[in-house]
């Protein structure tokens, strides 16, 4: 049924955004935590320069992976830029972009799938069931935010 394939898909796209929301925030809290802006000044450091049409996800990683070393924590960049890589082509795509129809030896078996084309940041460019896409996806932000809940729990404390 394709409209049900569809609502699974538009679940599929809230769970990526929330999950990335929650990341962005937590690179947020440990650049805040880490440079302590001055005393008033906390609205404006998130509301303005945090604000992702400022500082984009890549950047943050950046800046939060600057701050991981000088704290000795580390975190796994890899991991960081897999989840931003894959949010994005969950992002660019439509719900019901590039369908493949996979045939079986055993009609019963065919299935119908849709595939995300992901660029990686060395060009190769790799298409990947939606289904894989998420499961990857999730795999790397459990893994993520492990990492980041412990450097902002650290930065907490400097």
């Amino acid at each position: 049924n394709i409209c049900q394939g569809k609502t699974i898909m538009e679940n599929d796209l809230s769970i990526i955004i929330d999950r990335t929301a929650l990341i962005e925030n937590l690179l947020n809290q440990i650049i805040c935590n880490y440079t302590s802006p001055r005393e008033g000044l906390m609205d404006f450091f998130w509301g303005v320069i945090l604000d992702s049409s400022v500082m984009n996800l890549g950047a943050k990683i950046k800046v939060v992976t600057v701050i991981s070393k000088k704290l000795n924590c580390d975190i796994n960049q890899n991991t960081l830029h897999d989840l931003i890589r894959i949010r994005n082509a969950f992002a660019h795509h439509e719900l019901m972009s590039h369908p493949v129809y996979i045939v079986a030896k055993d009609p019963k078996n065919d299935e119908m799938c849709y595939e995300l084309q992901i660029i990686k940041s060395n060009g190769v460019i790799e298409r990947k069931n939606r289904k894989d896409a998420l499961e990857e996806f999730n795999k790397n932000y459990l893994i993520a935010k492990v990492d980041l809940v412990k450097l902002c729990d650290l930065t907490k404390q400097i």
